[in-house]
């Protein structure tokens, strides 16, 4: 029997229907994503099933006593409170049975009878089973365990939600469904503003949990490794699709091949009728012959109920616009050296070194509050060809997209906010936004009223315009929708400047970026290779994992668990122990091989110099020179292969 289930539902904003007839049904230990694009609906079918809005028609139903808990996107807190008493807030009944067990204590010392003190222990007895089944012991622990994994550090606890970022908030947010451990989850964009680590526990998390899980997620590496059934919002229709996002695609355009097919056999039909139908009507008016005219008719209504296959809807409802560079200056495009940045006495950058070329894809990696938008604030603000520390290419002109949209003025309306930072005619803007989706009736809407995907297709209208050769992204893909995603990706793979970008989106930077600058110890580790090459490696050497598994009410990690775990840590240690002395030994043969060479270097030079003076052997001197080249050459090949393998041996270390 379904946990949450909804019967034809529709519900409708003023004259607007978002969803249409809509039956689906949440069984328990499912794991459903909901795609579609911004604005058709899918937060509004989260809601519906929390309860949070009625439909307009059809009902929802609930299984008496299921629990159903939601994380929405923007989190509205009490005035001052904590994130830890927010989350001590979801464990109320236990602190509560705590203080109970706890005054029990205090009355055990104080009874003046056996037999008040029998009743006394057979109720401490008692809420101390109930206490003990509910995982009350390990509140503390559950907490720990949720936020450290999430990515917010311990010393954040004791702050004030109101004071954090909406990316903060929404992993907040999150912490709080998870802790919840309800029957149902309903997460809204679960996996925004987490970073790496933050995502992998996320995904283990919901992959081995074994309550139904329903998330809207445009970030199509979680939905493939953690949903086993996909819901597509499209058209105010919601449409099931057995297994996870790469068979969703796979299946949906078979399915659209083949009503493809079949709706241009029927056109083919319909007009072929259609045109006999015409001419037996002209035959009849001609002859005044009312049996053609009857045929005719007959035609017609044939060809009226063969139109039963409706034209596919491919979601063509597409962003047009390339992203041209100012064009190539120069080949430096970046160089940072010894940088440092701090915030009273707490560093986060030290000594970072970094040079990008220009054409170079990067991006920045490294667990939140490590300092990445801090380097990206330095570039944008400090940047310059006559800085020593941030110097930029003297041609290179820096474009920026803030995941936080706080670049946008919330006041203005998009027209007027679009054609004051791009100085166009009002026509031009307009222009420009229709290219992004942006209707008439848009342009005078206050920024501040549009959605994250709609204030993020304005951003990208702005780099559109001033045609940049250095991109810097920061989590770009946030809050844009799947399509949007992918027309994204279009754009940046034909963009001929410079790349960094912030992301943890794997899907998303796997087919955009060739190197990865790993933030880690206050410096910057430059790797080469795609993503996954970068976080696979993490995965080999032990290092991809933050937090300990989420235990939930009920269920702890048993002795046999724990010491696998013990055994599977003192098995990684030692593999990295070993991978890390046979770096060392490999980083001290290629320092010693290049230290030969150039002292053989500089003796070839010497040698040079009297080769070539007057009267000496000129064949004696071709020789030198052709070694003097071949040896060049090799310390090129060995200090490459020496900063790759101290890049591994740091990264190891």
């Amino acid at each position: 029997m379904a946990l949450v289930a909804l019967s034809h539902v529709s519900f409708r904003y003023q004259a607007e229907t978002i969803l249409d007839d809509v039956t689906l049904a949440v069984e328990k230990g499912r794991k459903i994503g909901v795609v579609g694009q911004n604005g058709t609906g899918k937060s509004t079918l989260l809601r519906l099933m929390a309860d949070l809005l009625e439909p307009t028609e059809g009902e929802v139903f609930r299984q008496p006593g299921v629990k159903v808990a939601m994380q929405r996107q923007e989190l509205l807190p009490e005035p001052g409170e904590t994130v830890i008493r927010r989350m001590r807030t979801v464990f109320a009944d236990d602190y509560r049975r705590g203080e109970q067990l706890q005054k029990i204590e205090g009355q055990l010392g104080d009874a003046q009878s056996d037999d008040a003190q029998a009743r006394l222990l057979a109720e401490y007895s008692r809420l101390q089973h109930e206490h003990e089944a509910a995982g009350g012991y390990n509140v503390e622990r559950r907490i720990e365990t949720v936020l450290s994994s999430l990515g917010l550090p311990r010393d954040a606890w004791e702050h004030a939600i109101s004071d954090f970022s909406g990316g903060e908030r929404n992993i907040i947010g999150l912490a709080g469904v998870l802790l919840s451990d309800p029957d149902v989850m309903l997460l809204d964009e679960p996996s925004n503003h987490l970073d790496t680590w933050g995502i992998e526990w996320f995904v283990d998390f919901v992959r081995n949990v074994d309550r139904a899980v329903v998330m809207v997620s445009h970030n199509r590496g979680v939905l493939d490794r953690c949903v086993d059934e996909i819901w597509e919002v499209r058209g105010s229709r919601v449409t099931v699709w057995p297994g996870n996002y790469t068979q969703f695609r796979h299946d949906r355009e078979k399915a659209l091949e083949l009503q493809e097919r079949q709706w241009k056999a029927q056109e083919k039909e319909v007009a072929r009728l259609e045109f006999q139908a015409r001419r037996q009507m002209d035959m009849a008016n001609a002859y005044d012959d009312p049996g053609q005219a009857r045929r005719a008719k007959n035609m017609r209504r044939r060809a009226e109920r063969l139109k039963q296959v409706e034209r596919p809807d491919r979601g063509e409802d597409r962003f047009h616009a390339q992203l041209r560079s100012s064009g190539r200056g120069g080949t430096l495009a970046l160089t940072i050296k010894d940088f440092r940045a701090a915030f009273g006495e707490r560093v986060v950058l030290d000594r970072v070194k970094l040079e990008l070329d220009h054409g170079d894809r990067v991006c920045l990696v490294g667990p939140n509050g490590c300092g990445k938008t801090t380097l990206f604030r330095a570039i944008l603000e400090e940047g310059g060809w006559d800085n020593p520390v941030v110097r930029t290419g003297k041609s290179v002109k820096v474009g920026e997209y803030r995941q936080l949209h706080d670049v946008l003025d919330h006041d203005q309306s998009l027209l007027r906010w679009l054609a004051d930072v791009t100085r166009q005619p009002d026509p031009d803007a307009a222009r420009l936004l229709h290219q992004f989706l942006f209707a008439r009736a848009d342009l005078e809407r206050p920024i501040g009223t549009l959605s994250g995907g709609e204030k993020s297709r304005v951003q990208l209208a702005r780099l559109v315009h001033q045609k940049v050769n250095f991109l810097l992204l920061d989590e770009p893909t946030n809050h844009l929708d799947i399509q949007a995603c992918e027309q994204l990706e279009h754009m940046l793979s034909d963009f001929d400047g410079t790349l960094l970008v912030i992301s943890h989106d794997r899907w998303f930077l796997d087919g955009l970026v060739n190197r990865v600058a790993e933030i880690r110890d206050e410096r910057v580790i430059l790797h080469r290779g795609t993503f996954s090459d970068w976080w696979d490696a993490k995965k080999s050497a032990g290092e991809d994992k933050r937090g300990a598994a989420l235990e939930l009410r009920s269920r702890g990690a048993d002795d046999a668990d724990k010491k696998e775990a013990a055994r599977s840590e003192r098995e990684a240690r030692k593999e990295r122990q070993r991978e890390q002395r046979r770096l060392t030994r490999e980083v001290t043969r290629l320092e010693s091989r290049i230290m030969q060479l150039e002292e053989r270097q500089s003796e070839l030079v010497a040698e040079l110099q009297d080769a070539y003076a007057p009267g000496k052997d000129p064949v004696r001197a071709r020789e030198l020179s052709d070694e003097s080249r071949t040896n060049r050459d090799a310390i090129t090949e060995l200090t490459a292969a020496w900063e790759s393998v101290t890049d591994d041996l740091a990264a190891v270390g």
